[in-house]
């Protein structure tokens, strides 16, 4: 119910303030991997291991927390809530057991990151993608 509760208040907060807009998971062109499925991008985020094609190692990058986009991301990636994020950040870190993907203040700054760092994977708001990067996956805002 807690959680249940949690969604609704988000959600009602993001459809209320018209922030859904469609999300772009993005990496460098050069990076040799197509697509991803929400299921690894989720266990990508929460640092839990998975593999993918080509032995491609995948760095996530994140959104400073608050912003509309990450939000969204939380909700509909992670299915969480960004408490329940910072709560299962704050265990891992306790424990020893990783760090939370480095937050970026907007989508300019993760497309620069993207491009910049080999491997690095991030998010973005759909209508901010340009040649410079390539889509993985595109998560509908509605």
């Amino acid at each position: 119910m807690k959680n249940t509760l949690r969604f609704f208040i988000a959600g009602t907060a993001l459809f209320s303030a018209g922030l859904l807009a469609d999300i772009a998971v993005v990496v460098a062109p050069a990076v040799p991997i197509d697509s991803i499925n929400l299921e690894q991008l989720e266990r990508l985020y929460l640092h839990r291991p998975n593999r993918y094609p080509h032995g491609t190692e995948l760095t996530p990058v994140d959104q400073k927390t608050g912003s509309a986009i990450r939000q969204q991301f939380v909700q509909k990636a992670l299915w969480k809530t960004e408490i329940d994020v910072a709560e299962y950040w704050s265990r891992r870190m306790f424990s020893g057991k990783g760090r939370p993907p480095r937050q970026l203040e907007d989508d300019q700054a993760v497309i620069d990151a993207v491009i910049s760092q080999p491997g690095a994977i991030g998010y973005i708001d759909a209508a901010s993608v340009d040649e410079r990067v390539k889509v993985l996956l595109r998560i509908p805002g509605n």
